[in-house]
């Protein structure tokens, strides 16, 4: 879970993940420096289904915006504020498979008070609201119903292909956060149910779902092992009408070097790609030429400085297992 405003090698046993011995991809490779990850704090993005277009977070100390940026000629172009984010502080945007519906976590007020003689707005929340694509772009935000926003907590939506919508909440009396789904049907959204797993004995955040619902990506801490407090990437497989053994989804330096939080997983279009949030940098070599001290200080002023930027890993390890 990456919340910037107002928000060891470990050994993993089998009754952590399963009969089965964690699988690793490569090291992850920084998204875009300097134009996604930036000096800012940047979020996983999600991407239109042809993957020329994505949305993404950019937030500093106390506020948040949902950023644009387009791929022109195998680049992605400066991003822009999204046309529906600025006014107020927004984050964690999530397109449908079908790119024609984006759901994100934003402070406004239930009632826009914003212009003169509006009426009085509802309690601040950090709730889920809902944009939907037109002819002539998206559509004024509208406020997922009660039956999603369940506590004045909830974030990190992820939209399956049914229209089905999974996140995370921290309800007033819980101690920590847990995973919810709350299914569509009939065009609304139905009660929001925890997910059998996020029982509440650890802190799961930050759910991905499969368009189809066959798997999940989510991060949590606690897991890999009681003293280890950072929030780690975990995968898990529908098995019937649940879900399978919970997997860590483990790189090549994700526990030894930097250790960091990793969340806010998002998949590519083709569903082959892992996109995160982690606030890891660099490593940096001791007794480094001048050449190479100008290298990392550039690379510094692009992203390399602790905040969060944009991470990508290959899922294959475990697609095709």
């Amino acid at each position: 879970m990456q919340l910037k405003h107002p928000c060891i090698l470990v050994v993993l046993c089998a009754s952590a993940i399963g009969a089965q011995a964690p699988r690793a991809t490569a090291a992850p490779e920084i998204f875009a420096p300097g134009v996604i990850s930036g000096p800012a704090n940047d979020g996983a993005p999600t991407f239109t289904p042809d993957g020329k277009t994505l949305y993404f977070e950019r937030t500093g100390g106390s506020w948040g915006f949902i950023m644009e940026s387009h791929l022109r000629k195998g680049k992605w172009t400066n991003p822009v504020v999204a046309p529906f984010s600025g006014l107020w502080s927004d984050q964690q945007p999530d397109l449908s498979p079908d790119g024609t519906r984006l759901v994100f976590e934003s402070s406004r007020p239930a009632i826009d008070s914003s212009g003169p003689g509006a009426p009085k707005a509802a309690p601040y929340a950090n709730v889920l609201w809902e944009v939907r694509r037109t002819r002539t772009g998206w559509s004024e935000p509208v406020r997922l119903p009660a039956t999603v926003n369940i506590s004045a907590r909830v974030f990190k939506p992820s939209l399956a292909a049914d229209g089905s919508l999974y996140f995370m909440a921290k309800l007033d009396a819980a101690k920590t956060w847990r995973l919810y789904r709350s299914r569509y049907q009939d065009g609304a959204y139905q009660q929001a149910e925890p997910l059998a797993f996020s029982d509440g004995n650890h802190t799961d955040v930050d759910p991905e779902i499969a368009p189809d619902q066959s798997f999940l990506i989510f991060s949590s801490a606690g897991r890999a092992a009681e003293s280890d407090s950072h929030e780690h990437l975990y995968i898990t497989f529908r098995a019937g009408d649940g879900w399978g053994p919970i997997t860590p989804l483990r790189y090549a330096g994700d526990y030894d070097h930097n250790p960091a939080d990793d969340g806010e997983a998002q998949l590519s279009p083709d569903r082959h790609s892992l996109y995160f949030t982690s606030s890891r940098a660099a490593p940096i070599h001791a007794n480094r030429t001048r050449a190479e001290a100008a290298k990392d200080f550039a690379r510094l002023n692009l992203w390399d400085n602790s905040d969060n930027n944009v991470w990508v890993i290959s899922l294959a390890p475990w697609l095709e297992g």
